[in-house]
């Protein structure tokens, strides 16, 4: 994986025509986590003698890499909303309440797609609430 800028990133979005959602903004605040870890070691190791600075470079990449996955998380979360045409956490339910009117009640009948959607829906939604959670 190579460096990623939040400027790369949105224009990559743009270029494909994704669209930034909640399910998106989960990967991008996972990834602004890691740049603020790297800031703070970064902070921390300035005035450190250079072997400090040295054994702290593997834990800066680990976080930066770390970083640069969740970026490509987001792209990749917008590329299956783009494709699906509708959003995991926005459009959720809607979807949900489709597929109940589909199947008369019935999920089970669902197909094993249908049910991963649902799945992929409610587990960007809990995680999206619980980083709204941890920011207040």
């Amino acid at each position: 994986m190579s460096y990623m800028d939040y400027n790369q990133f949105k224009a990559i979005m743009a270029e494909n025509g994704y669209q930034k959602s909640k399910a998106v903004d989960v990967y991008l605040n996972k990834a602004m986590h890691y740049n603020k870890l790297i800031k703070s070691i970064k902070a921390n190791i300035k005035d450190k003698e250079p072997v400090v600075k040295l054994k702290m470079e593997k834990f800066i990449k680990k976080y930066d890499d770390a970083r640069v996955e969740a970026v490509w998380g987001a792209i990749n979360v917008a590329k299956l909303e783009k494709c699906q045409g509708w959003r995991f956490v926005e459009d959720g339910e809607e979807f949900i309440l489709q597929l109940q009117i589909k199947y008369q009640g019935n999920m089970k009948q669902a197909t094993e797609f249908e049910q991963k959607q649902v799945e992929l829906s409610t587990l960007y939604e809990q995680a999206y609430k619980k980083q709204l959670v941890k920011e207040n």
